[in-house]
């Protein structure tokens, strides 16, 4: 997603607000990992450009909705998210040779425009959730017949039986000789 900021190149100081709920299509193709098919509904930016002499500093914030199962019973959940940004485009005018390369966190098009999707790309990516649950006391799927046990009582009680996967190590000796 590019937005252009001739305005604010070489005028440290000027600021300029930008606003938009854009689809997640937008921030282009690169691979997101399971964000892609988790995000629901647009991406809300709510974001401040500011001229600083080493480029543009952007920061704000991003909105979004997830769809992502229960870690213990499998259900859909929806989870919003606010993540605070915040990052320095750099000014190749401005950079040194020596200076390192941030890919993607650039002026572009002859120094009049930004691409905001690595930037979303990056803060969707890294606050997605690594495990929700529905509810805290979620007891989930049976490990014998895969019951969701918040919905129905299969008759399985843990310790019952053990599960077949882990049988062989029954057999285990392992006192120490």
């Amino acid at each position: 997603m590019r937005v252009s900021v001739t305005e604010l190149v070489g005028n440290p100081g000027e600021t300029r607000e930008l606003t938009r709920a854009v689809p997640p299509e937008t921030f282009g193709e690169d691979p997101w990992g399971p964000v892609v098919t988790a995000v629901e509904g647009d991406v809300a930016m709510a974001l401040h450009l500011d001229a600083v002499v080493e480029g543009i500093l952007v920061r704000g914030t991003l909105g979004f909705d997830v769809q992502l199962p229960c870690a213990r019973c499998l259900e859909p959940q929806h989870v919003h998210r606010d993540v605070a940004v915040a990052e320095l485009f750099l000014d190749p005018a401005k950079q040194d040779e020596d200076d390192e390369d941030d890919p993607g966190y650039e002026l572009i098009d002859g120094r009049t425009a930004i691409d905001l999707s690595t930037l979303a790309r990056d803060a969707l990516v890294i606050d997605l959730p690594v495990r929700v649950v529905c509810r805290e006391d979620c007891l989930g799927l049976c490990p014998r017949c895969g019951a969701d046990r918040n919905r129905v009582d299969c008759g399985h009680r843990p310790g019952e039986e053990p599960d077949p996967r882990w049988a062989k190590l029954a057999d285990l000796d392992l006192r120490p000789e």
